[in-house]
């Protein structure tokens, strides 16, 4: 009888535990600063218009991504810095691969995926995490 109780009073006492845990983090708003980003996101709706028309008058980096990917959340710092030292050089933008059908016309199949657009052609592509030296030194090859 003893033992059975223990083990009753362990398991009210983990419910209880696990119950206020999950009531804190659920009632606790995130400590997230918005903060205006540099990196354009692009859609199938804008992607002839952001993407394709832009890349007339200067490169444009797309990088194809997922929210579940940590390479590709490890790559979005990296693409603020470029966006932010190129200013309107250059057009830096992400489109969600698993929610725009785009990535599949580019036969994007492993992402993060980062494609250098320019006149309408790719004309560099990149997997992976990549450096932002290397970023910004196949940007200025293509006229930034």
């Amino acid at each position: 009888m003893k033992k059975a109780a223990v083990v009753i009073i362990t398991v009210l006492t983990f419910l209880v535990a696990g119950g206020v845990i999950i009531g804190l983090s659920v009632s606790r708003k995130p400590v997230v600063q918005e903060k205006a980003s540099a990196v354009k996101s692009f859609t199938d709706e804008n992607f002839q218009t952001e993407v394709v028309l832009a890349s007339r008058s200067r490169p444009v980096l797309v990088d194809f991504y997922a929210d579940w990917c940590f390479p590709c959340r490890m790559l979005d710092p990296v693409l603020e810095e470029v966006a932010r030292d190129l200013g309107p050089r250059a057009v830096i933008g992400k489109i969600d691969h698993d929610r725009n059908m785009i990535g599949r016309r580019f036969g994007v199949n492993r992402i993060p995926a980062l494609f250098i657009i320019k006149d309408g052609e790719i004309k560099d592509a990149f997997y992976g995490v990549v450096p932002k030296e290397k970023l910004m030194k196949a940007l200025m090859e293509f006229g930034t």
